[in-house]
């Protein structure tokens, strides 16, 4: 694989995510006819906003003798393409980088790829023509965005975090370390850490800002996907990160349940019908082990949502992280979406008809569920930037 993609990409729009790197797909042949394959995704992301059914897909074909017949390039995202291929951004970045097209880089070339160190293995090491300078750098792809605003990661990154760990102690010893993010959305203004998704990997962002340089670029590209046509240096706001990192905020449990359930809690009964369930609820300390306790199956049932989670499956934790109050505006726009709500349930300590929201389907496959928890997550921070 070479960058500029010169090579032949053909048009295909996603169906399923059948496991983490391989999704289904549907190809138009050349009689307007449908077939499906199945393609390598290599991309290891939750990748939720971007891989719903129906996206279109770049992918290119394998050679014959592979266990798959393609591999998905891209992702298109309202008007741009989104590069899903994450082994490929070294040596896009790489590329730039020797053509001298970053401007944060101009003047460096790169000495070594994939370079070891006795802390362990980065992307690239540069060397400056002209002050012989050298800069240790670690680069990571950025797929998920707003309207303004980029965050990485978008699923929790122990190895994230062992590189930021890495890359201080080398700049303790007199090392030039830096980590570069990035952006697949040239409408990007900002880039934080997801502190949403990967509280200790932002805790490390924010704590190393001194010592590891952090800098994040988008990129933009041509019509056709080939090659990159502009980049922009895109703002850290550290002031923003250091008033949202904080473990409070309010969060989502979505859960199915498979069987009608009445549950009678306090003289009170509440009929839970078959279905798929968005439960709202906060937390003004302590967010990350109210959700714990939530997932712990042993626990004294407390609140509402205690007793009904012991009949749900597959309850998956949104957490949003705010130091303002959100729950009840969350609520309501979680309702806006919903086939229905449970009346009064999780409510008692607000003016709210309910927290508690009916889906006849998964609302993971809904994008509007997708954009809402971007709204909260992301762009209700733009306000903030003004």
């Amino acid at each position: 694989m070479k960058y500029p993609f010169l090579f032949p990409k053909i048009s295909a729009i996603f169906i399923e995510r059948v496991n983490r790197f391989v999704v289904k797909i549907k190809i138009k042949d050349g009689l307007s006819r449908s077939t499906y394959e199945f393609a390598y995704l290599p991309n290891p992301g939750r990748l939720w906003e971007l891989l719903l059914e129906g996206t279109e897909l770049l992918v290119f074909p394998n050679p014959k003798n592979s266990k798959l017949p393609y591999t998905v390039l891209a992702c298109k995202k309202r008007e741009n393409y989104v590069l899903l291929h994450t082994h490929l951004t070294n040596h896009i970045v790489s590329t730039l980088i020797e053509k001298e097209m970053i401007p944060i880089y101009k003047g460096f070339q790169v000495e070594k790829k994939e370079t070891m160190s006795a802390k362990g293995r980065f992307d690239l090491l540069l060397k400056n023509l002209y002050s012989q300078e050298k800069i240790l750098l670690e680069i990571k792809t950025c797929t998920l965005f707003g309207e303004k605003i980029a965050m990485f990661p978008d699923a929790e990154t122990k190895r994230g975090q062992r590189h930021l760990v890495e890359l201080l102690e080398l700049s303790k010893k007199g090392d030039q370390t830096e980590m570069l993010f990035v952006v697949m959305n040239p409408e990007v203004k900002y880039f934080l850490p997801a502190y949403h998704i990967d509280f200790n990997f932002s805790s490390w962002f924010l704590r190393v800002k001194e010592e590891i340089k952090l800098r994040a670029i988008s990129l933009t590209w041509d019509p056709t996907f080939t090659e990159v046509t502009r980049i922009n240096l895109v703002d850290i706001p550290f002031d923003l990160l250091e008033q949202e990192l904080k473990d409070q905020g309010a969060y989502l449990l979505v859960f199915r349940i498979a069987q009608p359930v009445n549950l009678v809690i306090n003289q009170k009964t509440f009929f839970i019908k078959p279905g798929f369930y968005i439960y709202v609820g906060s937390a003004i300390q302590g967010l990350e082990a109210r959700i714990k306790r939530h997932l712990r199956k042993t626990k004294k049932l407390h609140w509402h949502i205690d007793y009904l989670l012991t009949y749900a499956h597959s309850i998956v934790p949104i957490p949003i992280r705010s130091s303002e109050k959100i729950e009840c505006a969350l609520a309501s726009d979680v309702g806006k979406l919903s086939e229905g709500f449970v009346p009064g349930f999780g409510a008692t300590d607000c003016k709210c008809f309910s927290h508690l929201f009916y889906f006849s389907c998964s609302p993971f496959q809904n994008s509007d569920f997708h954009e809402l928890i971007i709204k909260y997550r992301i762009d209700r921070l733009c306000s903030y930037l003004r």
